[in-house]
This record gives C-alpha cells, sequence and structure tokens, in this order.
C-alpha cells in the first residue's frame, strides 16, 4: 500500500514535458525557435506539394499536345480504310506519328519542366513560342497532303 502511495505522488510531483521546457526556457527563445522551424517544415512541404501537382499538370498536358498527330493519323486511318488498300503503309504511317507523339511529348515536357524549376529565369514567352511551334509543326505535318 506504500509503494502504490509514494508511486502516486511521484507521478504528481513529476512536471510535464510543458511545464520542463517552460522552466528551461524563461525567455521563449526555444519556443519561438521551434514555432519557426515548424513553420519553415510547414512551408516546404507545401512547396512540394505545388512543385508536384504542377508537374502532374505538365505531364497531362504534354501527353495531351504529343499525341495530336497520332490522334490525326488514326483517324484519317480509319475513316479511309488505309489497311486495306496499303497495310505496310499504313503501319509506317501509324508508327512514325507514334515515334512524333513520343518526341513531341519529350521537347513539350521538357520545356514544361524547364519553366517549373527555373520559374521566371525560363523567359516564359519563350516557353510558351516553343510549344505553340511544336504544335503548330505537328498540324501542318499531319494535315500536309
Amino acid at each position: 500500500m506504500a509503494v502504490i502511495a509514494l508511486f502516486a505522488l511521484q507521478l504528481m510531483a513529476t512536471p510535464s514535458p510543458e511545464q520542463m521546457y517552460d522552466s528551461l526556457d524563461k525567455d521563449g527563445k526555444y519556443r519561438q525557435m521551434q514555432e519557426q522551424l515548424d513553420q519553415v517544415i510547414e512551408k516546404s512541404e507545401q512547396a512540394e506539394k505545388e512543385k508536384a501537382t504542377k508537374q502532374q499538370i505538365a505531364l497531362w498536358a504534354a501527353l495531351a499536345i504529343g499525341f495530336i498527330p497520332l490522334y490525326a493519323i488514326g483517324k484519317q486511318v480509319l475513316s479511309k480504310r488505309t489497311w486495306e488498300e496499303n497495310p505496310s503503309g499504313t503501319l509506317q504511317a501509324l508508327g512514325i506519328a507514334l515515334a512524333g507523339a513520343v518526341a513531341l511529348f519529350g521537347l513539350n515536357y521538357g520545356i514544361f519542366l524547364l519553366k517549373i524549376e527555373y520559374g521566371s529565369s525560363f523567359n516564359s514567352v519563350m516557353a510558351v513560342a516553343l510549344v505553340l511551334l511544336l504544335t503548330i509543326a505537328a498540324i501542318y505535318v499531319v494535315r500536309k497532303k
């Protein structure tokens, strides 16, 4: 019984971590530094999430732009049924369209990532002009007869 009473007294006498910090940190510098560290960590995590979101948007935009030639040639192949008359030519056209789609995707994604990574250091006008130029070139090549 005496052991239990001593244990209970010891628990009541033991200061909480908050009380211990307060007794050691009289002027509040430690608490202030801890709050600043928490804010820096929170801002860093938020910036990483924003960067990941931007990279995902860049990926989907580059995919959408990159597959314009493949879509256009595939649409022509299906509408004109070219595989019946020229199966090897149709496969070559689809292969070239796929290669063009991959190249266009790679260029666009690279440009988008440069813009995300370097921000204002990378000229926005140049990035938009390059993407538009590549898109227009892809559409021109697809529509060329």
